[in-house]
């Protein structure tokens, strides 16, 4: 079963380090990490689908892979 950055980043933000005060901020404004999470996934690989680069990733890349889209997007909206 194919699992969305969302889905994953729900299972694995305990080990991500994202603790739930950080969490339903980011649950609050998902569309914007989801909108990053999609473009930085075609910047990997544009001829396979979100999902499927999402899927590939082992959890320590993928555990980087989302730090690095939170940290864009906390800047961004924070500066």
């Amino acid at each position: 079963m194919s699992e969305t950055w969302r889905q994953r980043l729900n299972r694995r933000r305990l080990e991500i380090g994202i603790e739930e005060p950080e969490y339903d901020y980011i649950q609050k404004y998902i569309e914007f990490y989801c909108s990053e999470a999609d473009r930085r996934c075609k910047e990997i690989d544009m001829n396979k689908t979100v999902d499927e680069v999402i899927n590939s990733m082992k959890d320590k890349k993928f555990d980087k892979f989302t730090k690095g889209v939170i940290d864009f997007i906390h800047k961004k909206t924070w500066l």
